[in-house]
C-alpha cells in the first residue's frame, strides 16, 4: 500500500536534485562571466570620456623698454679734475644750462635739429681771461634730424666714420683767433657736440662724456 507514495517521494527527490543542481551551474556560469571582465573597466564613462588639457602656449618675453633719456649735468659729464687733464691745470667752469645754443650759420641741418631737441645740457669750460676753452653740448635728436646732420656735415668738408653704434664726424680748421675743431657723435636718438682747440681735445672730451651717458642710461644702445 505505500509503495506508491515511496516512488512518488523518490521522484520528488530526484526533481529537488535536478533544480538544485541547475541553480548551481547557473551561479558557476555567472561568476565565469564576471570573472571575464577586464580590471580595468569601469560602469562609469567618467575616465573614458574625459578630455585632454590642452597645453599652454608659452607668451614670448616682451623688449624692455627704454627708461627716458637722462643727461647728467656737466660736474658729472665732464668732472673738473678731468677737464684740467685734458685742457689746462688753470680750467674752470665758464657756464653750464639746459639749452642748445649753437646754430648752424650755413647748416640749416643744425638749426633744426637743435629746434627739435627736447632735452639738453650746454656745458662750457676755459681758462680764464684767455681765448682758451671748450664746449660741450648733449641732445636727443630724431633719426631724420641725425641722417639729415650728418649729411649736411660731410658735405662741408666733416671726416666721417663708425665705430659700433657711434657715428663720429670731425673738422679742423684755421679761425681768426687760432685753429678751432669740431667733433659730433651720432650714437641712436643720441647727439654728442664737442667744439674747442684741437680734433684731440674734442674726440677725447667726446669719449668721456658719452661714457657717462652710457653709464646713466643703461637700458641704451649707446
Amino acid at each position: 500500500m505505500n509503495s506508491g507514495r515511496d516512488e512518488s517521494s523518490v521522484i520528488a527527490r530526484r526533481e529537488r536534485a535536478r533544480m538544485t543542481g541547475a541553480a548551481a551551474s547557473a551561479m558557476i556560469a555567472l561568476g565565469a562571466l564576471a570573472g571575464c571582465v577586464p580590471s580595468g573597466s569601469s560602469t562609469s564613462s567618467s575616465s573614458s570620456s574625459s578630455v585632454p588639457t590642452a597645453s599652454s602656449t608659452p607668451s614670448s618675453t616682451p623688449l624692455p623698454t627704454p627708461e627716458p633719456l637722462i643727461i647728467p649735468g656737466c660736474d658729472t659729464l665732464l668732472p673738473l679734475s678731468e677737464a684740467k687733464t685734458l685742457f689746462s691745470p688753470s680750467t674752470v667752469v665758464l657756464g653750464a644750462d639746459d639749452a642748445v645754443p649753437i646754430r648752424g650759420d650755413d647748416l640749416p641741418e643744425i638749426d633744426t635739429a637743435a629746434g627739435n631737441a627736447s632735452v639738453a645740457k650746454h656745458c662750457i669750460w676755459g681758462v680764464p681771461n684767455s681765448d682758451g676753452g671748450f664746449t660741450v653740448i648733449v641732445t636727443d635728436i630724431s633719426e631724420a634730424d641725425a641722417t639729415n646732420l650728418q649729411d649736411a656735415l660731410l658735405a662741408t668738408g666733416f671726416t666721417g666714420a663708425s665705430a659700433g653704434t657711434v657715428t663720429t664726424l670731425e673738422k679742423e680748421f684755421e679761425t681768426a683767433v687760432g685753429v678751432s675743431a669740431q667733433t659730433h657723435y651720432l650714437v641712436s636718438d643720441l647727439w654728442v657736440y664737442v667744439s674747442g682747440t684741437s680734433t684731440e681735445l674734442t674726440v677725447n672730451v667726446a669719449d668721456a662724456v658719452l661714457d657717462e651717458v652710457r653709464a646713466a642710461n643703461p637700458t641704451r644702445t649707446y
